[in-house]
């Protein structure tokens, strides 16, 4: 609450009081003057209603909940006196004629009790329901009786005997409705100071009711005054009318400025035992016998005033007794419903997975669950006490008590730390930080910790994977192409050189047909292993696939520096690798770019590089060279980029397929189509020297597209035939990306007629990252088509595993450099599990290739991997070779690698 409104408020009130005291001293200074006394208490009567009015319509205009109804009624109540007043003081002081009795102003005062009923009434309806409310009004209708029996003894009795019956006047009558009017606003103040459920402040009910006694005491002053024929304007009774008014006034400019603040309507809602309100029916009637006992004049009023009050009280007891009845079921009610509702919330914490504990204000356990007990080290008991922080990783503790601070302030919070157990473990854990609220006021905290240390390690690894060769560890060309735009930029800014050598093994495709897939990765490694001795440590190293490798050499002072590295590389490369008993030598071709002079962009450089490496290989192979500008030769990629483009026309595009097994019965369940390209002059070219010129003209737009097509047309063959096998093509980004890609493929399916249900679109786990939103659109509507989703290369890409639940996928296909490694390390071997436990939970199958072993497929078998494909079974073959192991009745059983007869 503003400090302001506290210091307004006993300066008005002490203004009530010093208002009323000026009133009184006027009318009895100028008490002989009847011009100056009724001018002056006119006057005042007028201003002190203007004023009272003013304040309750500013509390009605500011009110914006359930009591600005009350409110305006008040105000108008208050409104139709202050016109009363203005009446009266018309009639003295302008027309100087006697005030009419009955007359206008007499109206407008009944108007206002009738506001203030009505008030009292809406309040009464909207804050009261069911016995509390018949209890209440019993309790108002026993005060009531009580004051009508002592109104009638000492007031209206004299009135009427005064006058027959028949013969009542118009001010007789006027008076008694004053008189009746006066119980009204007492059982009004009755019905909000006696009122259980109080919604409003304990203060502004006071000084209403205060200041509705006050009128009533004026007004019974002035029935009085009435009655012995000694009332005159300026009596003794006026200022009481406006001290009243002014209190009921004060009372709505209280409720202004407490309006919004809880604290003071809930200290009202505070259950207690108001002995004035449970004593005072009692009292009535206890005062009614004993002046009923003292005055045995004409009893009978008294008698029956009494008896009425008995039978309300008696009445009064019997729906107490059924409240009481009605409390005492409700309590049991709650009872139970409470003991069912902690039932519950123990369950949910007992029985919850994550660490949840209890926390005081100032950060204390106070409670744990078994799951918290378990990852603190410590049992409940010993937790209880413990500051929630000192589990936190030293370094991470002031952040830790900043959450706590908001989370005081109400707002929950969540960030992700490090705890260290009692025992030394350490663990990443989601941190949730929830306010326990009670009655709206916060008295404790929930903390939440949910381990994700599994989680944490398998995206770190999944993080290292997407920026490394799994096989060697080096970059892998994501990363290389991040360092080398970065190099290209720091060197335009510091005015340096940098060469980008580009590095292609000798022969290594005959050193992988004749000797195996493991003992070319072996090379590999081992000439990744010299590379990186050669080398400088801010010099970056990649292998951007198959036998490919290239280097940036930073920082140079002269372009001879890259031929003294190259020449180190060509020395290191003439010694013999020996793997598994063989002597290998595996001579390099180096072709070296240097910035600026051959260029001052990435991708120039690089093919440049490239363009040096081809010129080295069909010059001899195994040494270096400088990119020539001269130089009339063409790399080998170049000659591709000129012939791909007529191989669609010259039809030497062909599709070959490789079988995908069942790895529970051994049938061939599936193909993969892998395109081939039989070109005329240099044989069979295989996608990965291909594919990425392809990619770079645009090829791959028609391209892929034959690919979907000619697969279409072989599924529809084979089921013609009888073989009902699904045929997985790949996709490649571009030809995903296509505005009306979707279409095309609706078109190749509805022309080829082939049932989509044998047909899976293959993705790769980067394109599905690219943009999640658009992909996951474009993959249900393919799936509305009726083919099947899967993402290849799965574990290559950063992907985020909480998105992957969000794709419609089928299958997840395990890339080849986590099958070729499995037996010999044991995190390819985690991370292999973990896949297809992801997979199972998320009803998607999966399938492991690069199978190139007997082990291999029993191990991908004890992890329940679904499907297997590789070599150990067969390589990719024709069609007409693929139709012959249709035809078996059992492709593989005993993974020997040998077709049964």
């Amino acid at each position: 609450m503003p400090r302001q409104a506290h210091n307004w408020k006993p300066l008005l009130l002490s203004f009530i009081v010093l208002f009323t005291i000026f009133y009184y001293v006027w009318i009895n200074v100028w008490s002989d003057n009847d011009l100056l006394r009724t001018l002056g208490g006119n006057m005042l009567s007028v201003s002190g209603s203007f004023i009272a009015t003013c304040w309750l319509f500013n509390t009605w205009k500011h009110s914006r909940d359930r009591h600005r109804i009350f409110w305006l009624l008040i105000s108008l109540g208050s409104l139709c006196y202050l016109i009363a007043e203005v009446i009266w003081m018309y009639y003295e002081n302008i027309q100087h004629v006697a005030v009419p009795f009955p007359g206008y102003s007499d109206l407008f005062y009944m108007l206002q009790v009738f506001f203030y009923m009505a008030a009292f009434f809406y309040k009464l309806n909207h804050d009261k329901k069911g016995f509390p409310m018949i209890r209440l009004v019993l309790d108002i209708l026993i005060i009531m009786t009580v004051l009508c029996t002592f109104s009638w003894h000492f007031l209206l009795r004299s009135m009427f005997g005064a006058e027959g019956p028949g013969e009542l006047s118009a001010t007789t009558l006027l008076s008694v409705a004053y008189a009746v009017t006066d119980l009204g606003l007492v059982a009004g103040a009755a019905s909000l100071y006696f009122s259980i459920q109080r919604t409003l402040s304990n203060r502004v009910i006071i000084m209403i009711t205060l200041g509705l006694l006050v009128q009533v005491f004026g007004d019974t002053l002035f029935l009085y005054l009435i009655s012995m024929d000694e009332y005159y304007s300026g009596s003794r009774s006026d200022p009481l009318f406006i001290a009243g008014l002014l209190l009921v006034g004060f009372a709505g400019i209280l409720h202004k400025t407490e309006n919004g603040d809880p604290a003071l309507v809930s200290e009202a809602n505070v259950p207690r035992i108001d002995f004035a309100r449970l004593l005072l029916p009692y009292v009535g009637i206890v005062a009614l016998f004993l002046f009923m006992t003292t005055r045995p004049d004409r009893m009978y009023v008294l008698a029956i005033g009494t008896g009425i009050a008995i039978l309300l009280v008696l009445a009064r007891q019997l729906i107490i007794l059924l409240e009481n009845h009605r409390l005492v079921r409700s309590l049991y009610d709650k009872t139970q419903e409470l003991a069912t509702s902690e039932n519950r919330y123990k369950s949910i914490v007992e029985y919850h997975p994550d660490a949840i504990v209890s926390l005081s204000l100032d950060g204390r356990i106070e409670s744990a669950n078994p799951e918290a007990v378990r990852l603190y080290g410590l049992s409940e008991q010993e937790l209880i006490g413990y500051r929630a922080c000192s589990f936190i990783t030293d370094d991470q503790v002031p952040i830790a008590y900043d959450y706590i601070e908001k989370v005081k302030q109400g707002e929950p919070q969540i960030y992700e730390t490090t705890i260290c157990s009692h025992m030394g473990e350490f663990f990443h854990v989601r941190m949730t930080y929830i306010p326990i609220l009670v009655n709206d006021k916060i008295v404790g905290i929930y903390s939440i910790a949910k381990d994700i240390t599994e989680n944490r390690l398998n995206e770190e690894k999944i993080k290292f994977l997407a920026y490394h060769d799994p096989l060697t560890g080096l970059m892998n060309r994501a990363a290389f192409e991040d360092w080398l735009s970065d190099t290209v930029n720091s060197a335009r800014s510091q005015h340096e050189i940098f060469s980008i050598l580009f590095i292609d093994l000798d022969r290594f495709k005959n050193i992988n047909d004749t000797l195996g897939h493991d003992v070319g990765d072996h090379l590999l490694r081992s000439v990744a292993q010299r590379l990186q001795r050669c080398v400088r440590e801010n010099d970056i190293i990649a292998r951007l696939g198959g036998d490919e490798f290239t280097l940036i050499l930073r920082h140079m002072r002269e372009e001879n520096e890259a031929a003294t590295v190259a020449q180190r590389i060509l020395d290191s490369m003439s010694e013999p690798h020996y793997i598994n008993g063989f002597e290998i030598m595996a001579t390099p071709s180096i072709g070296i770019a240097v910035y600026p002079g051959d260029d001052d962009s990435a991708v120039t450089l690089m093919k440049k590089a490239d363009i040096a490496m081809y010129q080295v290989k069909q010059n001899g192979k195994g040494h270096y060279r400088f990119y020539n500008e001269n130089d009339q030769l063409y790399s080998k990629k170049l000659m591709l980029e000129k012939e791909l483009g007529q191989a669609l026309y010259r039809n030497e595009l062909v599709l070959h397929y490789q079988p995908q097994i069942d790895a529970a019965q051994g049938k061939v369940i599936g193909v993969e189509a892998l395109i081939r390209w039989k070109h005329a002059e240099m044989g069979m070219i295989m996608p990965g020297d291909f594919i990425p010129v392809a990619e770079e003209t645009g090829l791959i737009i028609p391209i892929g597209e034959w690919v979907l097509r000619e697969a279409c047309m072989q599924a529809k063959r084979w089921q013609d035939e009888g073989y009902l096998i699904k045929i997985g093509v790949n996709l490649s980004a571009q030809q995903f990306e296509q505005e009306h890609f979707i279409a095309t493929v609706a078109r190749i399916l509805q022309q080829t007629g082939v049932d989509p249900a044998y047909i899976d679109l293959e993705i790769t786990e980067s394109m599905a990252m690219s943009n999640i939103n658009n992909v996951i659109i474009k993959l249900k509507a393919l799936k509305q088509l009726g083919v099947s989703i899967s993402i290849d290369d799965f574990g290559t890409g950063y992907s985020s595993l909480a998105y992957l639940e969000n794709f419609p996928v089928d299958k997840l296909k395990i890339a080849r450099e986590f099958t070729s490694r499995l037996g010999s390390s044991q995190a390819n071997h985690l991370i292999i599990s973990s896949i297809v436990n992801l997979a199972r939970n998320l009803n998607m199958n999966v399938i492991a290739e690069g199978v190139e072993s007997n082990e291999q497929a029993t191990m991908l078998q004890q992890i329940h991997c679904h499907e297997m494909q590789g070599y150990l079974f067969s390589k990719p073959v024709s069609a007409v070779d693929m139709e012959k192991m249709l035809r078996l009745s059992a492709f593989v059983t005993n993974f020997t690698g040998e077709h049964p007869g």
